[in-house]
């Protein structure tokens, strides 16, 4: 999804309240805010088997943007969760081009290891 400025956002909301469509304001500002992820749900976006992988993804700093609920459950934010996926998805295309072409970063940009 393509983020829109604020006005442009106020804008169309407007536009919409004016034309009776609250239904379809309520939905573009629930898309725009979209709720973080849990552990399972991050894990089944980025295609992997365990919520234990991506919380072993978390401890090696993947999602900066991650807390934990009063509970001691953690959350992950849409976009840190897509960006891996991103990642991911590049790594997943080289190895399946058989490029083994060493990627260019270092030990703290390090891409996560497949499982």
């Amino acid at each position: 999804m393509t983020a829109i400025s604020p006005s442009l956002f106020s804008d169309v909301t407007a536009a919409l309240r004016a034309a009776g469509r609250t239904d379809l304001v309520e939905r573009l500002a629930a898309s725009a805010n979209p709720a973080p992820l849990t552990s399972k749900q991050a894990a089944t976006v980025l295609g992997v088997a365990s919520a234990n992988t991506v919380k072993n993804w978390l401890e090696g700093g993947w999602f900066p943007g991650a807390f934990q609920t009063p509970g001691g459950h953690w959350r992950f934010p849409v976009e840190d969760v897509e960006a891996v996926r991103l990642r991911l998805e590049g790594l997943r295309d080289r190895n399946s081009r058989r490029d083994l072409t060493p990627v260019e970063c270092d030990d703290e940009t390090a891409e996560p290891p497949l499982s």
